[in-house]
């Protein structure tokens, strides 16, 4: 009986033809609205550049920042270093970082290898402290290199030269071997894509093989995937590409990304050009949001017009999406003469692509609300009842309610007597 009542007025609610025509558009709306939700979530998983803050294990909220530098400025191993002494006192400022550690110094975090390449260490420098469990940095450079193997050589190659834990920041599918690591004495070890190691070796089991950069050996520490695709493509991947140390692209290689000088190396007349790192990134406390990024932006000591920060936890957010939409133009404008590394460039066109998704999601959800507020007036313009209707209605089934308890209590008496 309780059923066929229901469906009685499921079948009465539903005979009105243009109720279900406005209930059809706001259930095409959700469906779109969740449908355009999914794939954004899709995308942005597909982009672990953007997602260290995540992979980052730290007791607390953390962000992921990149900070990019004009290319007419000379960013040095010695800058990175600088700067990297300025956030940390930052952080101590900020109370994410025990005052006890200020003078505790770490041999662990030496940015450059063997040689610190046209700069001495200042007394400051030597002070900073740095705790390994707090942050996370890589910088880089982007430039070419020429490789041999045998009788055949790749020239020009795209070529990007680090240091720190690039591959943290950067982890790229491994098709053989590994990822050399920040703690390497020996600065000697790449990693190419599997296209390059096709046309230098004809095969991607090449482990250990020897090339030489620049008259140098250099040996093959892993294999990458190639990423495919054609917004990859136009972000800088539609050719071969080799990882090293930024050392070794700045003894051996050119480095295209920034301002660089030379400096002699030694007395036999080996040169290197230093400079050139356009890219710092680093994985750190914020308690606050915005806070990381803006202890960075304070740190690299330079206007606003020499750097662009981007923080990337933040990146996707509604907010920051919305911005993008309304910058739309105004955007592809080139404001800073800044040399984009590939993965910054793919982050940038996706973002345009989520932005646009991000607002038919919005023009979504105002639609659907705009018509429930509408049905809702309608609803109280037709209404065939008042206020004081429903509390009588409501005290009546009250008092049927207790009624019927206490004609219950007295026959449960009645039948234990």
């Amino acid at each position: 009986m309780i059923f066929e009542k229901i469906w009685g007025y499921i079948k009465k609610f539903f005979s009105n033809r243009k109720r279900n025509i406005v209930l059809i558009i706001v259930l095409c709306l959700l469906v779109i609205d969740l449908v355009l939700g999914l794939i954004s979530r899709v995308i942005i998983s597909g982009l672990p550049d953007q997602l260290g803050a995540s992979r980052w294990e730290y007791d607390g909220k953390v962000a992921q920042v990149s900070l990019f530098f004009t290319e007419d400025r000379e960013i040095t191993p010695s800058e990175i270093r600088k700067l990297e002494y300025t956030m940390e006192l930052e952080l101590q400022k900020a109370g994410l970082m025990p005052e006890e550690e200020e003078d505790v110094h770490s041999d662990g975090k030496e940015i450059v290898d063997t040689i610190d390449i046209g700069h001495e260490n200042t007394p400051k420098e030597e002070e900073a402290s740095v705790i390994s469990d707090l942050y996370n940095s890589c910088y880089s450079a982007q430039g070419l290199s020429t490789l041999r193997f045998e009788n055949k050589k790749a020239e020009n190659v795209d070529t990007i030269g680090v240091d720190g834990d690039f591959f943290f920041f950067h982890p790229m599918e491994l098709v053989a071997g590994s990822y050399f690591m920040p703690d390497d004495v020996m600065k000697d070890k790449i990693v190419i894509d599997e296209q390059l190691a096709w046309e230098l070796f004809g095969s991607n089991d090449i482990i250990g093989q020897c090339v030489t950069i620049g008259g140098i050996n250099h040996y093959v520490s892993g294999v990458v995937k190639r990423q495919e695709g054609k917004l990859k493509d136009a972000a800088g991947l539609s050719k071969c590409i080799v990882y090293m140390s930024y050392d070794s692209l700045s003894r051996y290689g050119e480095i295209l990304s920034g301002k660089t000088s030379s400096v002699d190396l030694s007395e036999d007349g080996s040169k290197a050009n230093i400079g050139g790192i356009n890219c710092y990134e680093v994985v750190m406390p914020s308690p606050v949001d915005g806070i990381a990024a803006q202890i960075i932006r304070t740190s690299s000591g330079f206007d606003d017009q020499y750097i662009t920060v981007v923080d990337n936890s933040d990146r996707f957010s509604f907010f920051k999406l919305w911005e993008v939409s309304r910058s739309f133009g105004k955007r592809s404008m080139w404001d800073k003469p800044i040399f984009y590394p590939y993965w910054e460039n793919l982050a940038r066109g996706y973002e345009d692509i989520l932005a646009l998704l991000n607002l038919v999601r919005t023009v979504c959800i105002v639609v659907i609300s705009v018509i429930l507020a509408v049905l809702v007036v309608l609803a109280y313009r037709n209404k065939k009842w008042t206020v004081r209707g429903i509390v009588n209605y409501l005290a009546d089934k009250k008092y049927d309610f207790e009624s019927d308890r206490q004609k219950k209590l007295l026959e449960k008496q009645n039948d234990t007597k």
